[in-house]
Protein backbone atom coordinates (compact mmCIF):
# COMPACT_ATOMS: atom_id res chain seq x y z
CA UNK A 1 0.00 0.00 0.00
CA UNK A 2 1.19 3.39 -0.53
CA UNK A 3 0.68 7.03 1.14
CA UNK A 4 -2.42 8.52 -0.30
CA UNK A 5 -2.40 12.80 0.19
CA UNK A 6 -5.34 14.62 0.63
CA UNK A 7 -5.57 18.02 -0.24
CA UNK A 8 -8.50 20.43 1.45
CA UNK A 9 -10.51 22.04 -1.55
CA UNK A 10 -10.72 25.50 -0.62
CA UNK A 11 -9.39 25.07 2.58
CA UNK A 12 -11.22 22.89 4.98
CA UNK A 13 -14.82 24.14 3.71
CA UNK A 14 -16.15 20.66 6.01
CA UNK A 15 -16.45 23.93 8.94
CA UNK A 16 -15.44 27.16 7.62
CA UNK A 17 -16.22 29.63 4.84
CA UNK A 18 -14.67 28.35 1.91
CA UNK A 19 -11.33 30.14 0.48
CA UNK A 20 -11.10 32.18 3.36
CA UNK A 21 -8.02 32.07 6.12
CA UNK A 22 -9.54 30.24 8.90
CA UNK A 23 -10.14 27.70 6.58
CA UNK A 24 -6.57 27.47 5.55
CA UNK A 25 -5.85 27.76 9.27
CA UNK A 26 -8.19 24.69 9.59
CA UNK A 27 -6.52 22.69 7.12
CA UNK A 28 -3.22 23.03 8.50
CA UNK A 29 -4.73 22.27 11.88
CA UNK A 30 -5.81 18.98 11.14
CA UNK A 31 -2.65 18.40 9.37
CA UNK A 32 -3.64 17.86 5.31
CA UNK A 33 -1.33 17.52 3.06
CA UNK A 34 -2.15 20.07 0.75
CA UNK A 35 -4.62 23.43 0.14
CA UNK A 36 -6.12 23.97 -2.97
CA UNK A 37 -7.61 27.74 -3.83
CA UNK A 38 -8.20 29.79 -6.52
CA UNK A 39 -7.04 33.01 -7.71
CA UNK A 40 -8.52 35.81 -9.31
CA UNK A 41 -6.89 39.71 -10.32
CA UNK A 42 -8.96 42.95 -9.65
CA UNK A 43 -9.36 46.01 -10.92
CA UNK A 44 -6.22 47.74 -9.24
CA UNK A 45 -4.45 44.54 -9.70
CA UNK A 46 -3.86 42.81 -6.69
CA UNK A 47 -4.22 39.05 -6.57
CA UNK A 48 -7.57 37.73 -4.42
CA UNK A 49 -8.24 34.48 -3.19
CA UNK A 50 -12.02 33.36 -4.29
CA UNK A 51 -13.41 30.60 -7.08
CA UNK A 52 -16.15 32.56 -8.64
CA UNK A 53 -15.43 35.81 -11.18
CA UNK A 54 -17.94 37.26 -8.87
CA UNK A 55 -18.52 37.87 -5.36
CA UNK A 56 -22.67 36.96 -5.39
CA UNK A 57 -22.50 32.92 -4.85
CA UNK A 58 -20.15 33.20 -1.60
CA UNK A 59 -20.41 37.07 -0.09
CA UNK A 60 -23.23 38.98 0.47
CA UNK A 61 -22.16 41.49 -2.24
CA UNK A 62 -22.37 41.74 -5.74
CA UNK A 63 -19.85 42.57 -8.83
CA UNK A 64 -17.67 40.75 -10.90
CA UNK A 65 -13.98 40.70 -9.33
CA UNK A 66 -12.25 42.41 -12.16
CA UNK A 67 -14.39 45.04 -12.11
CA UNK A 68 -13.85 46.26 -8.20
CA UNK A 69 -10.95 47.01 -6.52
CA UNK A 70 -9.29 45.65 -3.60
CA UNK A 71 -11.11 48.23 -1.55
CA UNK A 72 -14.30 47.46 -3.11
CA UNK A 73 -13.96 43.79 -2.71
CA UNK A 74 -12.61 44.19 1.03
CA UNK A 75 -16.32 45.51 2.31
CA UNK A 76 -17.85 42.26 1.12
CA UNK A 77 -18.72 39.45 4.05
CA UNK A 78 -17.23 36.26 2.63
CA UNK A 79 -18.28 34.37 5.95
CA UNK A 80 -22.09 35.42 6.72
CA UNK A 81 -23.30 33.00 3.90
CA UNK A 82 -21.91 29.83 5.58
CA UNK A 83 -22.81 30.80 9.10
CA UNK A 84 -23.71 33.96 11.17
CA UNK A 85 -20.74 32.84 13.43
CA UNK A 86 -18.35 33.68 10.28
CA UNK A 87 -19.65 37.43 9.63
CA UNK A 88 -17.50 39.81 9.16
CA UNK A 89 -14.97 37.26 7.42
CA UNK A 90 -13.47 38.72 4.41
CA UNK A 91 -11.99 37.69 1.17
CA UNK A 92 -7.84 37.47 1.48
CA UNK A 93 -5.36 38.39 -0.77
CA UNK A 94 -2.84 36.06 -2.26
CA UNK A 95 -0.44 38.13 -0.01
CA UNK A 96 -2.59 37.53 3.24
CA UNK A 97 -2.77 34.09 2.64
CA UNK A 98 1.22 33.48 1.73
CA UNK A 99 1.92 35.46 5.01
CA UNK A 100 -0.39 32.92 7.11
CA UNK A 101 1.47 30.07 5.29
CA UNK A 102 4.93 31.95 6.52
CA UNK A 103 3.19 32.07 10.19
CA UNK A 104 1.82 28.47 10.10
CA UNK A 105 5.62 26.86 8.89
CA UNK A 106 7.16 28.95 11.66
CA UNK A 107 4.86 27.71 14.28
CA UNK A 108 6.52 24.32 13.57
CA UNK A 109 3.35 22.86 11.51
CA UNK A 110 3.74 19.76 9.10
CA UNK A 111 5.25 21.21 5.70
CA UNK A 112 1.95 22.21 3.39
CA UNK A 113 2.33 21.80 0.04
CA UNK A 114 -0.34 24.14 -2.42
CA UNK A 115 -2.76 23.62 -5.08
CA UNK A 116 -2.76 26.98 -6.80
CA UNK A 117 -5.90 27.40 -9.53
CA UNK A 118 -5.47 30.15 -11.85
CA UNK A 119 -9.08 31.24 -12.45
CA UNK A 120 -8.28 34.39 -15.05
CA UNK A 121 -8.97 32.66 -18.68
CA UNK A 122 -7.34 33.58 -22.16
CA UNK A 123 -11.08 33.50 -23.34
CA UNK A 124 -11.81 36.39 -21.25
CA UNK A 125 -8.92 38.66 -22.14
CA UNK A 126 -5.06 37.38 -23.07
CA UNK A 127 -3.52 39.86 -21.92
CA UNK A 128 -5.26 40.33 -18.31
CA UNK A 129 -4.84 36.23 -18.10
CA UNK A 130 -1.17 36.91 -18.31
CA UNK A 131 -0.90 39.90 -15.86
CA UNK A 132 -2.32 37.80 -13.73
CA UNK A 133 -0.40 34.97 -13.73
CA UNK A 134 2.88 36.92 -14.06
CA UNK A 135 1.66 38.82 -10.87
CA UNK A 136 0.68 35.48 -8.83
CA UNK A 137 3.80 33.53 -9.96
CA UNK A 138 5.76 36.97 -8.68
CA UNK A 139 4.07 36.05 -5.06
CA UNK A 140 5.03 32.53 -5.30
CA UNK A 141 8.32 33.00 -6.12
CA UNK A 142 9.06 35.85 -3.36
CA UNK A 143 8.11 33.20 -0.61
CA UNK A 144 9.72 30.77 -1.93
CA UNK A 145 6.88 28.21 -2.49
CA UNK A 146 8.06 27.19 -6.19
CA UNK A 147 8.73 23.77 -5.04
CA UNK A 148 5.55 23.36 -2.74
CA UNK A 149 3.08 23.80 -5.08
CA UNK A 150 1.51 22.87 -8.83
CA UNK A 151 0.17 25.37 -11.23
CA UNK A 152 -3.98 24.44 -11.87
CA UNK A 153 -5.85 25.97 -14.33
CA UNK A 154 -8.92 24.76 -16.79
CA UNK A 155 -6.95 26.98 -19.68
CA UNK A 156 -4.60 24.71 -21.18
CA UNK A 157 -3.13 27.97 -23.02
CA UNK A 158 -2.31 29.32 -19.80
CA UNK A 159 -0.60 26.13 -18.71
CA UNK A 160 1.41 26.16 -21.82
CA UNK A 161 2.39 30.15 -21.04
CA UNK A 162 3.77 28.68 -17.88
CA UNK A 163 5.48 26.29 -18.94
CA UNK A 164 6.97 28.06 -21.55
CA UNK A 165 7.53 31.73 -20.18
CA UNK A 166 9.32 30.04 -16.60
CA UNK A 167 11.42 26.77 -18.83
CA UNK A 168 9.10 24.26 -17.07
CA UNK A 169 10.16 25.27 -13.51
CA UNK A 170 6.61 24.60 -12.30
CA UNK A 171 4.84 21.31 -11.88
CA UNK A 172 1.11 21.59 -14.14
CA UNK A 173 -1.79 20.55 -12.87
CA UNK A 174 -4.48 19.36 -15.97
CA UNK A 175 -7.47 17.65 -16.57
CA UNK A 176 -9.17 15.06 -18.12
CA UNK A 177 -10.51 13.93 -20.55
CA UNK A 178 -8.22 16.44 -21.73
CA UNK A 179 -10.80 18.36 -24.01
CA UNK A 180 -11.56 19.91 -20.90
CA UNK A 181 -8.29 22.62 -21.25
CA UNK A 182 -9.72 23.51 -24.78
CA UNK A 183 -7.64 23.08 -28.26
CA UNK A 184 -4.20 23.56 -26.45
CA UNK A 185 -2.63 21.35 -23.37
CA UNK A 186 1.01 20.68 -23.11
CA UNK A 187 2.46 17.08 -21.86
CA UNK A 188 3.35 15.73 -19.82
CA UNK A 189 1.91 17.51 -16.94
CA UNK A 190 2.63 16.76 -13.62
CA UNK A 191 -0.36 15.42 -12.53
CA UNK A 192 -4.28 15.48 -13.96
CA UNK A 193 -7.73 15.56 -12.00
CA UNK A 194 -9.96 13.06 -13.65
CA UNK A 195 -13.27 14.05 -14.30
CA UNK A 196 -14.25 10.85 -16.15
CA UNK A 197 -17.59 9.50 -15.08
CA UNK A 198 -17.82 5.63 -13.96
CA UNK A 199 -19.95 3.40 -12.92
CA UNK A 200 -19.61 1.71 -9.20
CA UNK A 201 -20.29 -1.80 -8.03
CA UNK A 202 -24.16 -1.26 -8.10
CA UNK A 203 -24.06 0.39 -11.62
CA UNK A 204 -24.72 3.58 -10.68
CA UNK A 205 -22.56 6.87 -11.39
CA UNK A 206 -19.43 7.97 -9.94
CA UNK A 207 -16.75 10.22 -10.31
CA UNK A 208 -14.09 7.59 -10.69
CA UNK A 209 -13.55 6.23 -14.54
CA UNK A 210 -11.82 3.06 -15.73
CA UNK A 211 -9.20 1.76 -14.82
CA UNK A 212 -7.99 2.36 -18.70
CA UNK A 213 -8.44 5.96 -18.24
CA UNK A 214 -5.01 5.81 -14.99
CA UNK A 215 -3.60 3.69 -17.22
CA UNK A 216 -3.53 5.95 -20.11
CA UNK A 217 -2.68 9.04 -17.90
CA UNK A 218 -0.33 7.24 -15.95
CA UNK A 219 1.34 6.20 -20.04
CA UNK A 220 1.38 10.00 -20.28
CA UNK A 221 3.61 10.72 -17.44
CA UNK A 222 0.90 12.34 -15.57
CA UNK A 223 -0.34 11.63 -11.55
CA UNK A 224 -4.05 10.43 -11.49
CA UNK A 225 -5.68 12.81 -9.19
CA UNK A 226 -9.62 12.45 -8.21
CA UNK A 227 -11.33 15.76 -6.83
CA UNK A 228 -14.18 16.10 -4.30
CA UNK A 229 -17.26 14.60 -5.88
CA UNK A 230 -15.88 11.42 -4.88
CA UNK A 231 -17.09 10.70 -0.85
CA UNK A 232 -18.15 7.83 -0.59
CA UNK A 233 -15.88 4.44 0.78
CA UNK A 234 -16.83 2.35 -2.08
CA UNK A 235 -15.92 5.10 -4.71
CA UNK A 236 -12.19 5.86 -2.55
CA UNK A 237 -11.39 2.71 -2.25
CA UNK A 238 -11.84 2.24 -6.07
CA UNK A 239 -9.78 4.93 -7.20
CA UNK A 240 -7.25 4.20 -4.78
CA UNK A 241 -7.39 0.14 -6.46
CA UNK A 242 -7.31 2.24 -9.48
CA UNK A 243 -4.22 3.90 -8.89
CA UNK A 244 -5.01 7.48 -7.45
CA UNK A 245 -2.38 9.62 -6.25
CA UNK A 246 -4.67 12.14 -4.71
CA UNK A 247 -7.38 13.47 -3.38
CA UNK A 248 -8.97 16.57 -3.59
CA UNK A 249 -11.64 17.22 -0.63
CA UNK A 250 -14.73 18.92 0.94
CA UNK A 251 -14.35 17.38 4.15
CA UNK A 252 -10.95 16.45 4.28
CA UNK A 253 -10.63 15.37 7.49
CA UNK A 254 -13.36 12.58 6.96
CA UNK A 255 -11.09 11.26 3.87
CA UNK A 256 -8.41 11.00 5.68
CA UNK A 257 -9.72 8.94 8.47
CA UNK A 258 -11.49 6.95 5.53
CA UNK A 259 -8.04 6.78 3.59
CA UNK A 260 -6.49 5.17 6.99
CA UNK A 261 -9.34 2.63 7.62
CA UNK A 262 -8.31 1.33 3.87
CA UNK A 263 -4.23 1.24 4.82
CA UNK A 264 -3.95 4.26 2.77
CA UNK A 265 -1.79 6.87 5.26
CA UNK A 266 1.14 4.61 6.14
CA UNK A 267 4.75 6.36 4.74
CA UNK A 268 5.58 9.34 3.28
CA UNK A 269 4.96 11.64 0.66
CA UNK A 270 6.44 14.43 -0.91
CA UNK A 271 4.98 16.69 -3.83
Amino acid sequence: MKYIPVAAHRGNIDGYPENTLPAFRSAYEIEADMIELDLHMTKDREIVVIHDDRLDRTTDSTGRIRDLTLAEIKKADAGIKKDPKFACVRIPTFREFLDLTKAMDNAGHTRMTFNFEFKDYFREGEDWAKESCDRTIALIEEYGLEDRCVVNSFDGKLLAYVQEKWNGRFKLHGFHPYSILGETYPLPMYCVCLFDEGKDSAGQSCQVGGAEIFDAVKADGCQTWLGAGVRLEEHVKMGCERGADLYTSNEPAKLMEMLKRLGYREGEWTL
